[in-house]
């Protein structure tokens, strides 16, 4: 008999149940209600055994033909057995493998308040929710990691005033996910505050033309990870150029490829970056004097079925690479002639813009293949991505706080639910399923798994073949077999 059958049956005994028997079926416990009778005519002693159900190490005792514990009575000779609890097992399992890694960096950055910073990016990567709900959401779910958070409302705001205000702590987080990567992209956006009291938001407007107060933040991606690796909170009005520096400063980022946007075009702050031992590939302006310059378009490649024609040469340090899109061309081209019909720009400066359209210029101080540059800049879509999900999937732009450091403290919050948002996103796009599901589906279906909990022993409710069949589509391994 297994040590852990025969614990089993001890345990039982020790709770009085008596007469139970265990017999092996091919190499598998059973479990019988065995007792005896005598027989006056034969004068002899008649084994009686009723089949119960087999027994199962995680599940206890499975009746016939049933995956449920039993509940028969000769087992629980008082009550019935009913379950203590129920829990969504499947979508916090997945969660919890997703994040594990990022477990003992936040222990190490937040000692006080990882636990609750856990239970905010679980409940939340659905979408904003109210500091209120965070509790019951938070105990639906299965703790699989097994921790302790105070979930409540007044606690939670305490929490997020003092990780907004740990600057220390989030750098820790930022510079352990630095270290996987060698290329960074950096760009700039902004969300807006819905609150009266938020000093340091500047007035701005959105798409629909709505005056609203907006908060910028700066992020940085990195294109080995393909995560989110920074997020910066940046007071006031200021423009793009003048915020990367900083950026760069607050991590220490060094012995890094950035890869910019239009808007970080200023000669100091290129020679900023090469001071520090870094390296970019900045994409110039149509009206940069850079364009003046004559360079030979020798190389010749396709990129998504578009041909491109590429040349380089080295100017006063910098190596200047340019590239020709005849499809962009003939784009821009049209949209030139529409904007003189609507009598927005003049004809003669719709011919200066002609000779630029389809052209795109970049300056750097790496010296690679006019193929490996293009190529590398149009990663950017990455960073591009991430704000998009995180103000439309997480609804991190959703403000209410007044509070400086309850901003900062949400929006890092919402840094956390970006990266496991896309860690999700990169398990489904590994097999090819983006066409199919996103984060938000993978979460709700594998919700219909639940872990019930009953006096003694915990169950796992039957895995839907639907359910099964996708866990081994997406190479995962979070049900028992």
């Amino acid at each position: 008999m297994e040590n852990w059958v025969a614990e089993w049956l001890a345990e039982e005994r020790r709770k009085g149940k008596k007469c139970l028997e265990i017999k092996y079926v091919q190499g598998k416990p059973y479990v019988y209600y065995s007792t005896s009778t005598y027989n006056r005519e034969t004068k002899k002693v008649k084994k009686i055994s009723r089949y119960i159900g087999r027994l199962t190490q995680d599940k206890g005792i499975l009746t016939k033909g049933s995956n449920r514990p039993s509940q028969d009575k000769s087992l629980q000779p008082n009550t019935l057995t009913r379950p203590k609890s129920v829990f969504e097992y499947g979508n916090a399992k997945l969660l919890g493998d997703s994040f594990i890694e990022m477990v003992p960096i936040l222990k190490e950055a937040f000692p006080e308040h990882w636990e609750e910073m856990i239970a905010l990016v679980f409940t939340r990567i659905n979408g904003f929710l109210p500091l209120k709900r965070v509790k019951a959401t938070w105990e639906k779910l299965d703790n699989i990691l097994k921790i302790s958070p105070n979930c409540s409302p007044k606690n939670l705001s305490l929490t997020l005033k003092a990780i907004g205000d740990d600057k220390l702590g989030q750098d820790i987080v930022f510079k352990r996910l630095c270290q996987e990567n060698l290329h960074l992209i950096y760009d700039l956006s902004f969300v807006f505050s819905l609150s009266d009291n938020l000093q340091f938001a500047e007035w701005g407007r959105n798409h629909q033309e709505i005056a609203l107060p907006q908060v910028n933040i700066a992020l940085f991606s990195g294109v080995e990870t393909g995560l989110p690796v920074m997020i910066r909170v940046i007071p006031g009005s200021v423009k793009d150029i003048k915020t990367l520096i900083p950026s760069m400063d607050e991590i220490k980022v060094t012995d890094t490829i950035l890869i910019l946007d239009r808007g970080f075009v200023s000669d100091e702050v290129m020679n900023e970056i090469f001071e520090r031992n870094c390296s970019a590939v900045v994409p110039q302006r149509r009206n940069s004097n850079w364009y003046n310059e004559r360079i030979h378009l020798n190389d010749r490649f396709l990129y998504h079925k578009r041909l491109i024609r590429g040349g380089k040469r080295e100017i006063g340090g910098k190596i200047i690479y340019l590239f020709e899109d005849k499809d962009l061309e003939l784009e821009e081209n049209k949209t030139l002639f529409e904007l003189v019909e609507k009598g927005s720009i003049t004809r003669e400066e719709a011919k200066i813009r002609e000779k630029r359209a389809g052209r795109i210029l970049f300056v750097s101080n790496i010296d690679k293949l006019p193929k490996e540059i293009y190529e590398l800049y149009k990663t950017r879509d990455l960073v591009e991505r991430h704000f998009d999900t995180l103000k439309n999937e997480i609804q991190a732009d959703v403000l209410y706080l007044g509070d400086r450091s309850a901003v900062f403290g949400h929006l890092f919050i919402g840094f956390l639910c970006l990266y496991l948002y896309c860690k999700l996103m990169i398990i489904i796009k590994k097999v090819g399923l983006t066409a199919e599901y996103s984060p938000k589906d993978l979460l709700l279906i594998f919700s219909k798994v639940m872990r019930i909990s009953y006096d003694g022993f915990d169950q796992i409710t039957e895995v839907p073949k639907k359910v099964r069949e996708l866990e081994k589509k997406l190479q995962l391994n979070l049900f028992p077999n």
